[in-house]
């Protein structure tokens, strides 16, 4: 429902189409009109020649097209997470009362390297059970970073 690329492009008419649709008095299209012309027929089974506004999220969307557009190949690629740990040497613990000490950086969510699914991070979703990989309006994906430090006593 956003502005995404694939909603940018020069109609038929050789305009953009997010530009308004401009329709004469007799019905026909002005030459500078925007919009587009869904495929399909009309009622009396004759090509479809109505012109809507590309502009509107609907054009695009869930209520103007097919289910099938929006099934994608669930197959990605994913660095869920890194874990880099440095162990201090005893060197630095032997006169203490703590016997191991080490630091990790932690990283999750750090590189789609590999996706089929556009704008949206394939692991995101609303829910699970019977709703599981349905998306709408996701947000986009958070990478998390932090520090662990260990002590051993």
């Amino acid at each position: 429902t956003g502005l995404y690329e694939e909603t940018v492009y020069t109609n038929d008419l050789g305009n953009p189409v997010r530009d308004p649709v401009i329709q004469n008095t007799d019905g026909s299209y002005d030459p500078a009109s925007g919009g587009l012309i869904l495929a399909g027929v009309q009622a009396d089974g004759t090509p479809n020649t109505v012109r809507i506004p590309g502009n509107d999220y609907r054009a695009y969307g869930w209520a103007r097209n097919p289910n099938g557009r929006y099934v994608y190949d669930a197959s990605y690629v994913k660095l869920r997470e890194l874990v880099l740990t440095y162990s201090l040497p005893r060197t630095l613990t032997d006169k203490t009362f703590i016997t191991n000490a080490s630091v990790s950086l932690i990283g999750s969510n750090l590189w789609i390297i590999y996706k089929n699914l556009p704008h949206a991070d394939p692991e995101a979703s609303q829910g699970a059970g019977n709703v599981q990989g349905w998306q709408s309006g996701v947000l986009p994906a958070i990478r998390n970073f932090g520090i662990s430090i260990n002590l051993q006593f």
